[in-house]
């Protein structure tokens, strides 16, 4: 899961008890999980571990190759 996905299935508690065991802020997180701000490997690392492998490191780094993408619609 992106932190993004995090972001939107778990309550705000939820995801500010993870942002505090990550060693990160609320707001910061959810930078990262909106705005899809850039995480580095510790960060990434520290998510990963904070979340109980919820959120993987490669998914923190890269949640563009993890979110599902809208599905095309073809030219009318």
């Amino acid at each position: 899961m992106t932190p993004r996905q995090f972001y939107y299935d778990r309550s705000k508690e939820e995801v500010e008890a993870l942002a505090k065991r990550a060693g990160t802020t609320f707001g910061n997180f959810k930078q990262i999980a909106i705005a899809r701000g850039s995480v580095g490997k510790k960060l990434a690392e520290r998510l990963a571990r904070a979340s109980g492998g919820l959120i993987s490191e490669l998914e923190a780094l890269y949640p563009e190759r993890y979110e599902a993408l809208p599905e095309a619609k073809q030219a009318s």
